[in-house]
């Protein structure tokens, strides 16, 4: 059997619902683009993970020839800007900017990823572990700087890696063997939920808590319901 849509399969049944948020929801979509547009760079982080942790078939057989593919990106554009708002999309909230003391914070989206390179190349064949780990402190530390964005933060986690691992369940089912196929299982916990590897559990819950408040943290915006 053919793998090599398999991984675009994937972000196209995301991308789905990174539209109907988009379309549905029109006060989120400055919110969305921009956590996109920041969260496609770092698809760069599959350069870390193949081939020790997966080596999937790619459109063009990009991964193989340079560790990423186009899929790499897309990937990441839209898992970025579904987490940025799955919070505020079932809650019925939407951001609004901070009235006293608020002013705009980058810092994180420089620290984690130079954090999560370093990791990388000092742990090689922990990249997916190191890859939690940052999440795991972005999240952290952006629940201690701003409290009252504590519980989007683990309400987003919940939420998000209960998506994903519906729609890696659902590709897993329509390319049946493609986590043996693409998976170095050896050199994970080879722990399957349902067939999914716990990483990729983990990376859903950790990274998506440290993304979903990424806009409210950097821009200084708070949640605000809807009326």
């Amino acid at each position: 059997m053919s793998y090599r849509y398999a991984y675009i399969t994937g972000c196209l049944i995301l991308f789905l619902f990174w539209l109907l948020i988009f379309l549905k929801r029109k006060d989120l979509r400055r919110e969305m683009l921009w956590a996109s547009f920041w969260g496609m760079p770092f698809g760069f982080v599959d350069f870390f993970l193949i081939p020790t942790y997966w080596n999937p078939d790619s459109l063009f057989g990009f991964t193989q020839k340079y560790g990423v593919g186009i899929e790499s990106f897309i990937f990441l554009f839209v898992m970025a800007g579904i987490a940025s708002v799955i919070y505020e999309f079932l809650r019925k909230k939407k951001p609004v900017k901070l009235v006293y003391g608020g002013r705009s914070h980058f810092w994180l989206l420089v620290f984690i990823p130079l954090a999560y390179i370093a990791m990388s190349i000092l742990f090689p064949s922990k990249a997916v572990y190191n890859l939690m780990i940052v999440g795991a402190v972005g999240a952290i530390v952006t629940a201690y700087l701003r409290r009252d964005l504590w519980k989007q933060i683990f309400a987003s986690a919940f939420i998000f890696s209960f998506l994903y691992f519906g729609v890696f369940l659902l590709v897993s089912l329509i390319f049946k063997g493609s986590v043996e196929h693409f998976y170095n299982l050896k050199n994970t916990w080879g722990i399957l939920v349902l067939g999914v590897p716990l990483e990729e559990i983990g990376v859903a819950f950790f990274v998506g808590a440290f993304w979903s408040t990424i806009y409210e943290y950097t821009k200084a915006y708070r949640e605000k319901k809807i009326t």
